[in-house]
């Protein structure tokens, strides 16, 4: 890696869980009393001076003062063995960084420097070894890419309300379709000004009946985008267009699929011709805006040897039964995806995962999706283990994953609130929660969602209720029953499901009959002891199940309850061969090994007044 600041003293970087230096990895570069270049390995403690570490683990490849920048660059294995060190993983890291012009004094070999100020110092999430750099786009390399052409949509000029949470949904038409064309990419147009308050974007693909083509040919040229999932947004809208095009979250920066997949536009060429894209602002605090941000396609006639899709697995995201208590450290939920679900929609060679975006809201902490096949586990798809809500980018798999039918997935989702004083939903405003991951696939099958919800019984079970009663039970669809189908009213009467509990009555056991799941909820004195046995409890319970086809039609199960994955063989956790070969050296078992060391890669960015790039 090499950094640049703007300092004549010292320059420290590292690498750090939450953005602190408290149990960061730090390496600090300098120009000696006597003019030589030092690199030093530290680890920090609390906030204070960072120790030195005994086992240095950073060697310093290049160094040089020029106009007042101080430049060099360093390389470090991406496992050190030294448990005062991070390793270096796909997950979320913040790297953090810190400089001065004084000069830092050496004593016996012990280091001193003066206190970098609370200004020269910052972060930044990055993913280090997932590739290194994007491809470049076509519209920043077009001689890459001869035959490609761009298609924009935006909002126009929508006006967004200071609060908290806004959706604006919107109707977009793609025109080219006398030729088949795939989308090879995507990146956001987010306008400048903007930039704090856009949340994220979602293309849906709309499956239009024939006889509904004038009335959404009509939507695209006249309807200005509304109010997602209200009266305000044509019921056709949330019936046909549900299908994931694609997702983009704050913090990424778009994508370019693998060369041999792309995802077919045209209704006509097994792809959709109409789209609703789904804007969510959070403007909370700022005053009434317009916005005009929006999504540019990459999509080229030179078809791809594969055509892709996206499926979202986790726990059913608009609901009030994904439920996290206060004053939890790592409240674990799950979203299930069962094996008659896979075996029913895919086929018996099965699909290979390329892509995956993980997605939670403030609370989640960590979330990572398992994987078994007949009992044992296998390698997980996607983890997070540092996740960060402002940094959302999807991560490109190193190798191709398979999942076959009747395959079992579990996304786990951990939520942190310990300094929240309310319980939290699932639902779609930030404050509320979401325990989801989205896997671009190839090649396409007829699966849009494999979700999961805890059953209603065992739920409650789980809260010490036996019984409860309401009207707002039905319009939720619990307990669930698959052939049930939501009406409009529906719809909008449980679109705001903040207070859905007060609605609930219990009426068994008798202590508590009279109170609603509401009023028990927020009287409980939550601990962290409540928080993990109420967690086991879920997990060991029963959930419903929903298999869910890209038109939304459920996929007819025999089973719609079922259980956690029963695991015969937990996956392995796999021991470092290098710092096996290191420890069997150090003890004198063997004599002449090699410690393999890869630099690390990085996109030049820019983060003034310091840079950092390959």
């Amino acid at each position: 890696m090499e950094f640049s600041a703007r300092a004549s003293g010292y320059v420290g970087v590292g690498f750090s869980r939450h953005g602190g230096m408290d149990g960061g990895d730090i390496a600090i570069a300098w120009r000696d009393s006597e003019g030589f270049p030092r690199i030093l390995d530290f680890h920090g403690v609390g906030n204070g001076h960072p120790i030195q570490d005994s086992q240095q683990d950073y060697k310093l490849l290049s160094f040089k003062t020029e106009g007042g920048w101080t430049t060099f660059s360093f390389k470090r294995p991406w496992d050190t063995c030294d448990p005062k060190d991070m390793l270096i993983t796909d997950d979320t890291m913040r790297l953090i960084w810190a400089y001065s012009d004084s000069k830092p004094v050496m004593r016996d070999e012990a280091f001193s420097a003066s206190y970098h100020g609370s200004i020269n110092r910052g972060a930044k999430s990055v993913i280090l070894s997932d590739g290194g750099a994007l491809p470049p786009f076509p519209d920043e390399n077009p001689a890459l890419y001869p035959r490609v052409k761009t298609w924009d949509f935006r909002m126009d000029n929508a006006k967004v309300e200071p609060r908290s949470t806004t959706y604006l949904c919107k109707i977009e038409k793609f025109t080219d379709t006398k030729r088949k064309h795939h989308m090879i990419g995507w990146k956001p147009l987010i306008q400048k000004e903007n930039r704090n308050i856009v949340h994220h974007i979602v293309a849906f693909e709309c499956s239009v009946p024939a006889e509904q083509v004038p009335v959404f040919d009509h939507f695209h040229a006249s309807h200005p985008g509304g109010t997602c999932y209200t009266v305000n947004m044509p019921a056709a809208w949330s019936k046909h267009c549900v299908a994931f095009l694609l997702a983009w979250v704050v913090g990424s920066e778009g994508e370019m699929l693998p060369s041999h997949v792309g995802s077919p536009l045209g209704q006509e060429h097994g792809g959709a011709t109409y789209f609703m894209t789904e804007t969510h602002y959070e403007n909370l605090g700022h005053e009434a805006t317009t916005d005009s941000s929006g999504i540019r396609i990459f999509y080229t006639d030179e078809l791809r040897q594969y055509e892709g899709g996206v499926m979202l697995i986790g726990h059913q995201g608009h609901s009030p039964f994904l439920l996290i208590p206060p004053k939890q450290d790592n409240f674990v939920v799950n979203g299930l995806c069962g094996s008659e679900c896979t075996e029913k929609t895919i086929p018996p060679s099965g699909i290979r995962v390329v892509n995956s975006l993980v997605h939670m809201h403030l609370a989640g902490k960590r979330i990572r999706l398992r994987h078994f096949r007949n009992g044992t586990e296998l390698p997980v798809i996607a983890e997070d283990t540092y996740y960060d809500f402002n940094y959302q980018q999807s991560r490109t798999l190193k190798n191709e994953l398979f999942i076959l039918p009747t395959d079992e997935m579990v996304v786990e989702c951990e939520y942190h609130t310990t300094d929240v004083d309310k319980y939290i939903i699932g639902g779609l405003a930030t404050h509320q929660e979401m325990c989801q991951v989205f896997l671009f696939y190839y090649p396409r099958v007829p699966l849009a969602q494999c979700m999961s919800q805890y059953e209603f019984h065992d739920f409650f079970k789980g809260l010490n209720i036996d019984a409860v009663e309401g009207d707002v039970l039905k319009r939720l669809n619990v307990p669930y029953e698959p052939s049930a189908v939501s009406t409009e009213q529906d719809a909008e009467d449980i679109r705001d499901l903040e207070s859905a509990f007060n609605y609930m009555n219990i009426t068994s056991p008798l202590n508590l009959r009279g109170k609603t799941v509401g009023r028990l909820l927020e009287e409980t004195k939550w601990t962290g002891e409540k928080g993990m046995t109420l967690q086991k409890q879920w997990k060991n319970g029963r959930y419903y199940q929903y298999c869910s086809k890209p038109d939304m039609k459920n996929v007819v199960l025999k089973k719609h309850i079922i259980n956690y994955p029963t695991i015969t063989q937990p996956l392995k956790k796999e021991e470092s061969e290098v710092c096996r070969k290191q420890l069997l050296k150090s003890t004198g078992a063997i004599f002449n090994f090699n410690r393999f060391q890869l630099a690390l890669g990085l996109i030049v960015v820019a983060v003034f007044p310091i840079m950092f790039k390959k």
